[in-house]
């Protein structure tokens, strides 16, 4: 038997050596197909149940270049995966209204591309779709556009005129990753919002509160933002994406307000410790009994704190402050107009601070006491004593 696999062994290597049997470099092959698939004016295609796909391009593609509507009579709907990447002589191109769909990183890396016009029936931009188009200048992503993948324009360094739909769903990690439009909006303000999904929050530093418009934290939005202090997530947010608070090496404290709060469920999403490929959190994070950040938290063995009422803490971050006040004095002005907003027994509890039974300008007032004697003033100050004062 020894012999036998022995002889076989030695046939190989004689076919091999005289190349008999030798099989063509990947690099050959895909050369050969590259050399079989049809061509128009510089574009590669393949036809597929009676429409074309650009797959990609040859030598010849250069400067401005217009995608056809229709190739050997058929429509054009696609271009494909990479169909375009890495072309460093294109400048500018323009996409017909009948491509429905681009493929992932089909335009990557093309590099003296400074303007793109895209088909107006697209619903998507997938995955790295333009990243590092270093001189794109300016875009407008069509109306229909629904989602952006990950990293779709990120390193897109002179991408500054950006028109973004309203009605745009989803965007993923990174997707304006390094570009001037991304710095302007953060300029204008820290929380970057796009139909209610907070997509970048990475300028903003200290105690923050979520804005009452956002309804979801998208992918990275705080990752690694050194300089957040404490964050309070109020109930209209139902989602944090995936490492939404990730690496925040400064979090002290995170409180969610919404008990049904959608937490993507990696370590990462949550965390201000990360060592060695493993993420963790010290601090304090707060929420309500049996909700989804305690479910989050407990397999963790992060530390979870159940929400309780804090006398004067309105927003319920677990400490009082001017803000609280001003809350407080802003309820009592829309109840005094007739449209009083909903409070929780919590809030409830913790803001009738003088326990008349009422919450109005007089129990902004004492709160307000109470922050500038403990906090600024640093003089320790009961509410007792306060509501004394008050009341003689």
């Amino acid at each position: 038997m020894k012999a036998m696999r022995g002889a076989a062994m030695l046939c190989a290597a004689c076919l091999i050596g005289t190349g008999i049997c030798s099989l063509p470099a990947p690099a050959a092959v895909y050369a050969a197909e590259e050399e079989t698939a049809p061509e128009f004016e510089g574009l590669r295609y393949e036809t597929a149940d009676g429409a074309v796909t650009i797959t990609g391009f040859t030598s010849d593609l250069t400067g401005k270049v217009t995608v056809p509507a229709e190739i050997d009579g058929l429509p054009v709907t696609k271009i494909g995966e990479g169909a375009f990447k890495y072309n460093f002589k294109i400048t500018e191109v323009t996409l017909p209204d009948s491509i429905t769909e681009l493929g992932k990183l089909a335009f990557k890396s093309c590099g003296k591309m400074t303007k793109a016009t895209l088909p107006k029936n697209l619903t998507a931009i997938p995955e790295s779709c333009f990243e590092e188009c270093r001189k794109l200048e300016s875009l407008v992503i069509p109306e229909p556009v629904k989602s952006l993948g990950e990293l779709a324009f990120a390193q897109c360094r002179a991408l500054a005129d950006l028109t973004v739909p309203e009605g745009l769903e989803t965007v993923g990690e990174d997707a304006f990753l390094n570009t001037p439009w991304l710095e302007a909006k953060r300029a204008e303000n820290p929380f970057v919002i796009i139909n209610h999904v907070l997509i970048d929050g990475k300028a903003c530093s200290g105690d923050i509160t979520i804005p009452s418009d956002v309804t979801v934290i998208g992918p990275s939005a705080f990752a690694h933002d050194y300089y957040l202090k404490n964050v309070l997530v109020p109930e209209n947010v139902k989602e944090i994406a995936r490492l939404g608070f990730f690496n925040c090496t400064g979090l002290e404290s995170i409180t969610v307000l919404n008990p049904e709060c959608k937490i993507y469920d990696i370590d990462g999403t949550i965390s201000n410790i990360y060592n060695k490929h493993q993420f963790s959190f010290m601090g304090a994070i707060r929420g309500y009994e049996n909700s989804t950040l305690q479910a989050f938290c407990e397999p963790r063995d992060y530390p979870f704190e159940v929400i309780t009422a804090v006398r004067g803490d309105y927003d319920l971050n677990g400490k009082v402050s001017s803000d609280d006040a001003q809350n407080v004095l802003n309820y009592y002005a829309q109840a005094v107009a007739g449209s009083t907003p909903a409070l929780n027994a919590l809030q409830k509890e913790g803001t009738d601070v003088n326990g008349d039974g009422a919450i109005d300008s007089a129990d902004a007032q004492l709160i307000l006491l109470y922050y500038v004697q403990n906090t600024l003033a640093g003089v320790p100050t009961t509410w007792e004593q306060l509501t004394a004062e008050s009341s003689s």
